[in-house]
């Protein structure tokens, strides 16, 4: 079974997507265990939301938008 080129090419934009969106989630991580760490509540949980949210989307993303 061959796949086409187009498939290739939308495969491989899903898998560039969602590594984008990891990386910007991890980062996020990372700023609210430091605000954690800093005693800054209100940064920590906002930041700590927003990366929960993204390892959510990027989960979809990749489970319905994989060919």
């Amino acid at each position: 079974m061959r796949t086409s080129r187009q498939a290739t090419r939308t495969s491989s934009a899903v898998v560039v997507y969602v590594i984008i969106l990891v990386a910007f989630q991890v980062f996020l991580l990372t700023v609210a265990v430091e605000a954690f760490a800093a005693d800054d509540e209100s940064l920590a949980w906002t930041t700590a939301t927003v990366s929960v949210v993204l390892a959510c989307g990027s989960a979809v993303v990749y489970r319905y938008l994989r060919p």
